[in-house]
């Protein structure tokens, strides 16, 4: 139960935590009017942590458990957070030269913190949920995040069409998160690792383990694949609020409540995701979801103010694409992962792909900002932006359907390997559907 508090308390500022998310898209070039170069950097620091973690986590778990560097990355960030809201009422807002390096420090601050305690919280968390009953307790945790998740976003909307979007209206979310954080971290201070897990046998040397890895020719392709979409995503995806703000002209509750449609959307249609992969397969079903993905991006390059309803039913059906690509991505992970090389081709991947993911947003953050800062006409470039996003993204298809999917079972938990998708998820409001396990139902004998 705990745990459950823990996970459903802590998700709004999960959300928040991530700079491509609507509410602080909105924050830093609505209301502080950083350029996009700016923002596309501040962008890209959840995959740099993601990627400077491993350097600065196994020195910390030499000298300290597991369960204290959770619990002391936690209240830091948590504390981060509060700061910036306090900052925010001190930070010129008509002078981007000034409050982009106080950004900047924050949201590094968030994303090493944030990055270490997702690390320590998966390992802490293997001390005491038993092998066994991981997938079905986990499944079941992240369905409720689901919901709160969806709530949230709800409650969001309500409070910023009755506040107009003030930069009030967005502090108070902040400290409200900030509350409900630090009532997840109080529920984490009452969990005791009762009884360990069970144990596994020795684990190869580093060497070996290279050597298994250097074998899978399937894993790195798979490694490849991840890290051009990476790149194909974010080069883009967190500029779709700013191109919304500042092109359609349109409002922070009218996006708020395109991300609830989205959220709902994928929502809806993981039950029936969650069966064509089993009947059909990882790699054939994620193939299928990239292409009817990027088919709505046909429609965004003609989007303008007159025709912005569309925005309706392409977030919708991006919440139905993105569902189905990321069950597809966090099985095959699983299937290609070596059981006896775990630990490093977990580590491998996060850092390939986050460093790749980390440079995108940096690049089209710059070429945006150089073209508008020419004279290029801003609509424009943003439709030529979306087009040019599906080139990278249909090669990473290419590559995907090079990839050998074995038969073998799943391992039964390989927790932190997908965080990268959960990173971009939450862009969209979809952090449930990274962290969403399927459980095949077991068969019933006949009455």
């Amino acid at each position: 139960m705990l745990c459950i508090v823990d996970g459903v308390a802590s998700s709004p500022l999960c959300y928040l935590w991530l700079p491509g998310n609507f509410i602080v898209a909105a924050l830093l070039t609505e209301n502080f009017h950083l350029s996009e170069a700016a923002y596309g950097l501040i962008v890209s620091l959840p995959f740099l942590a993601n990627f400077l973690q491993i350097f600065l986590t196994p020195p910390l778990a030499h000298y300290f458990p597991a369960k204290s560097i959770t619990l002391v990355t936690a209240w830091g960030n948590a504390a981060g957070w509060l700061a910036m809201a306090v900052a925010l009422s001190f930070l010129p807002r008509g002078d981007p030269a000034a409050s982009t390096p106080v950004f900047l420090g924050f949201f590094l601050g968030f994303s090493l913190l944030a990055s270490i305690n997702g690390v320590a919280w998966n390992s802490w968390t293997q001390e005491w949920s038993p092998e066994r009953l991981r997938a079905k307790y986990f499944g079941f945790r992240n369905g409720l995040i689901q919901a709160a998740t969806v709530l949230f976003l709800v409650l969001v909307w309500c409070t910023l069409r009755l506040y107009q979007g003030s930069l009030l209206a967005t502090q108070g979310v902040i400290v409200v998160s900030v509350v409900l954080r630090a009532w997840s971290i109080i529920a984490q201070h009452r969990l005791n690792a009762s009884a360990p897990a069970a144990g596994t046998a020795a684990p190869l040397s580093w060497q070996e383990q290279l050597q298994t890895i250097r074998r899978s020719r399937s894993l790195l392709r798979f490694i490849a694949f991840g890290a051009i979409w990476g790149f194909a995503y974010n080069s883009l995806g967190p500029f779709y609020p700013v191109f919304m703000y500042k092109q359609l002209g349109l409002s922070l509750d009218h996006i708020c409540l395109f991300i609830i449609l989205n959220t709902v959307g994928a929502a809806v249609t993981m039950p029936t995701w969650g069966r064509l992969l089993g009947r059909l397969g990882n790699k054939s079903v994620m193939a299928a979801a990239i292409l009817l993905w990027q088919a709505q991006f046909l429609l965004w390059f003609f989007l303008d103010r007159d025709n912005s309803w569309l925005l309706y039913p392409l977030w919708i059906w991006n919440g139905f694409t993105w569902a189905g690509f990321t069950l597809g991505l966090f099985n095959m992970l699983l299937k290609l992962i070596p059981p006896e090389a775990k630990t490093i081709a977990i580590g491998i991947n996060t850092a390939v792909t986050s460093i790749v993911t980390a440079v995108a947003p940096i690049i089209s953050g710059a070429a945006i900002t150089y073209a508008l800062n020419h004279g290029w006409d801003a609509m424009r470039v943003y439709h030529y932006a979306f087009a040019l996003q599906t080139v990278p993204a249909f090669v990473s298809c290419l590559v995907l359907l090079r990839v050998h999917e074995p038969k073998a079972s799943p391992l039964s938990a390989v927790f932190g390997a997908m965080r990268n998708v959960r990173t971009l998820g939450a862009m969209l409001g979809l952090t449930f559907v990274a962290n969403y396990v399927f459980v095949k139902p077991t068969r019933k004998g006949p009455r």
